[in-house]
């Protein structure tokens, strides 16, 4: 293996993304997708292969990678790319073949099917994905809680007719059957609308809704199906797609986390961000957040909320490390980030390390000063100063910036409960 490539592969994280071969006059030669970039990219150099792999070794010059947030994002930019590129050593998108999508039908009892067809005007598609089979054991999966139809019978409401073998082992809900009202099946559609679209959220709070007023009416049954549909939606939305196609061809194109990595001299791409801010109001309800963005992009599930428990009156630095050692003492969080980002300046950088040098981690801190927009760094003993237009330092005020609101709305959430 040539040296640079050794010393690409170092600094390539092991988290979801694209991977891109390309020869010595930039054509790409092979377009691949992984859950773990590093290790699968390793794997090339490092396992027995045959003829085909090692024709396409003695060519890679150089390789780039995009890490994204989700194992979905990967499959969707992949197939993107590929139809872009048409590489030589990628054959699943040539010669017209493509990748299968989810279609939702446009019918009053609309029906949820794998299909391999071009788009066309009415139904409603998501995708495209490039593994067939993960993408039916998903929707098998789903279909416990959202029972939808898979046929391609016609259905008119007012009209019925037998159900099929779905029905009686509940994974449809039997609109053929006069079963359900279409009212009732649109929500169990929004449901899988809300896994592909990448809407959790949203509709969780709908769900969440539904859940109350069937509570509230005594249907119990009900309640606990909805409960279901909710933990389903959060146990997914790690897997499906975040972003859009297009939105991830543009994200590729700026490719900030490399970027970020050779600006600030990290020796590694941070695909994994964590950041940290502090609030209180002269010192009572102090609070702390850490909120996580992977591959550039909020990752909810993982944020976590902090109340201050062992500092006293007014002291930031001291409040900051209590969090920082809470949370890399916590058993449940043993994951590490790749950057660590703090609201601040020197001294809120200095106090961070000083306390991940006591637990003896070793993680690239920089702190992102208010107003004058200044990078301090772990790795440097000088400002590092990004342009103002830049998408590094766009992404970087993200973070700090949602670090700050997420501390500031437990905080006030804090005083509002005690003043009421």
């Amino acid at each position: 293996m040539k040296e640079k490539l050794k010393t690409k592969i170092k600094a390539i994280p092991d988290s979801p993304g694209v991977y891109i071969f390309r020869n010595n006059t930039g054509d790409v030669l092979y377009v691949g997708k992984s859950a773990h970039l590093r290790s699968r990219i390793n794997s090339y150099f490092t396992t027995p292969f045959e003829y085909k792999r090692a024709s396409l070794l003695e060519e890679i010059d150089d390789i780039e990678v995009i890490p994204v947030a989700s194992e979905g994002e990967a499959l969707v930019l992949e197939c993107s790319l590929i139809k872009k590129y048409q590489p030589g050593y990628n054959v699943d998108l040539k010669d017209g073949k493509t990748y299968p999508w989810l279609k939702i039908t446009d019918d009053i009892f609309p029906a949820v099917m794998v299909v391999r067809e071009q788009k066309k005007p009415g139904p409603q598609y998501f995708g495209p994905f490039t593994d067939v089979k993960g993408l039916k054991q998903v929707l098998r999966f789903i279909r416990k809680y959202y029972p939808v139809r898979t046929c391609r019978k016609r259905i008119i409401e007012g009209k019925t007719s037998k159900p099929c073998t779905f029905f009686f082992t509940k994974r449809c809900c039997g609109p053929c059957t006069g079963n359900v009202k279409p009212e009732e099946y649109k929500k169990i559609i929004d449901g899988i609308k809300a896994f592909f679209s990448g809407k959790y959220k949203n509709y969780c709070k709908e769900l969440k809704k539904q859940l109350n007023e069937v509570i509230r009416n005594w249907d119990f049954e009900q309640a606990k199906l909805i409960a279901e549909r909710i933990h389903l939606l959060e146990r997914m939305q790690e897997r499906l797609p975040w972003r859009s196609e297009d939105e991830l061809l543009l994200y590729r194109r700026e490719n900030v986390l490399p970027a970020i990595a050779e600006k600030l001299s990290l020796g590694k791409i941070p695909a994994v961000i964590e950041g940290y801010d502090i609030s209180h109001f002269g010192g009572s309800h102090a609070t702390g957040s850490r909120v996580v963005f992977k591959g550039g992009v909020q990752s909810r599930a993982d944020y976590r909320k902090f109340r201050i428990k062992t500092v006293e009156g007014i002291d930031d630095y001291s409040m900051l490390r209590e969090v920082i050692r809470r949370r890399f003492t916590d058993p449940e969080m043993q994951a590490r980030p790749d950057l660590i980002l703090v609201d601040g300046g020197k001294g809120q950088l200095n106090e961070v390390l000083e306390e991940l040098k006591k637990l003896k981690l070793n993680i690239p801190v920089v702190a992102l000063a208010k107003k004058e927009e200044i990078v301090y760094s772990s790795l440097s003993k000088k400002a590092i100063f990004l342009p103002k237009n830049s998408s590094e330092l766009h992404l970087l005020q993200d973070i700090r910036n949602e670090a700050h609101r997420f501390a500031r709305s437990y905080h006030s959430k804090l005083r509002t409960k005690e003043i009421s």
